[in-house]
């Protein structure tokens, strides 16, 4: 066990009320679109550190759900430069899990990934909404120990 605290830090608007939630998918349906929302989930989340690594954040928040920018672009500018700083280049992602959730009128899909930055390891959870087939970032939320130590 590390004497270190675990950093985290979020940002969008990645919370929704869960007792509204209501699954709609039978097993095998979300199954299907589990593995679905996993490839999408790769490709954004790989588009998503390529936009991080070159310091292009006023794009990560202008593709993003406008859900996402509730917290005001000023300030998701400066959380992106500041994640940026500490941890450096994203690297090496691994996918870890997935949840896909739907109410009548959204699907949601939030995926955790393990990430390998240039000064250190971190646990990257991305929670999707799914519109038109694609996947738009509605919220971001990253753990690291090298958020305090960098």
């Amino acid at each position: 066990s590390s004497p270190y605290h675990r950093a985290s830090a979020s940002c969008g608007s990645g919370l929704w009320p869960l007792r509204r939630l209501v699954f709609y998918f039978s097993h095998g349906s979300a199954v299907l679109e589990s593995t679905r929302g996993q490839k999408l989930a790769n490709i954004a989340v790989e588009h998503f550190h390529e936009q991080l690594n070159n310091d292009r954040y006023d794009e990560i928040i202008g593709e993003a759900d406008e859900g996402f920018s509730q917290a005001g672009k000023d300030d998701l500018l400066k959380f992106f430069s500041a994640v940026h700083a500490k941890l450096g280049d994203a690297g090496a992602s691994s996918f870890d899990n997935i949840n896909v959730s739907a109410t009548p009128t959204r699907t949601f899909v939030t995926t955790r990934y393990s990430t390998a930055f240039s000064r250190g390891a971190a646990t990257e959870t991305f929670t999707w909404i799914k519109k038109a087939g694609a996947l738009k970032l509605y919220g971001y939320n990253i753990n690291s120990n090298a958020l305090i130590l960098n």
